[in-house]
C-alpha cells in the first residue's frame, strides 16, 4: 500500500515538473532596469504597456496592462504569461514607460520578446 502510495506521489510530482516547463517555454521574462544619471532607481513605478512607441494612448499610466516597482537594484521584472501573446502570436511588444508625480512620461523603452524569451532593458529618465 505504501508503495501505491508512493508511486502516486512520484506521478504527481512529474506532471507538475512538465506543467512547469511547458509554461516557461510559452512564457517570457523582461527585466526592466530604470536609471537616473546613471544610477538605479529603487522603487520607481514601471507601466507595461501592449504596442508599439508611436501609440498616442500609451501617455498615461490608467492604461497599463501592469505596473510593477523596481527592486532595490533599480530593476522590475515582468512576466509576460502565453495569455499576453494573444492568440497564434509567438512575438509581442511592450512599451515601458515611467511617469512623475503628474503623470508626465519620464522615460519609456519598447522590448519584443517571444515565447520562452529573457530580455533585459533599460529606461534612462
Amino acid at each position: 500500500m505504501k508503495t501505491i502510495k508512493m508511486l502516486m506521489m512520484l506521478a504527481v510530482l512529474a506532471g507538475a515538473m512538465v506543467m512547469v516547463g511547458c509554461s516557461k517555454k510559452n512564457s517570457a521574462t523582461i527585466d526592466v532596469k530604470v536609471l537616473k544619471a546613471g544610477v538605479p532607481q529603487a522603487n520607481e513605478r514601471v507601466y507595461m504597456f501592449r504596442g508599439n512607441l508611436q501609440e498616442a494612448f500609451l501617455e498615461h499610466p490608467v492604461h497599463a496592462s501592469k505596473n510593477i516597482a523596481t527592486d532595490e537594484t533599480g530593476v522590475a521584472s515582468f512576466d509576460i504569461k502565453s495569455n499576453d501573446f494573444g492568440a497564434g502570436n509567438d512575438q509581442v511588444t511592450f512599451v515601458f514607460e515611467t511617469f512623475d508625480e503628474d503623470e508626465n512620461v519620464t522615460g519609456k523603452v519598447a522590448a519584443s520578446v517571444r515565447k520562452g524569451d529573457a530580455k533585459t532593458v533599460t529606461i534612462n529618465q
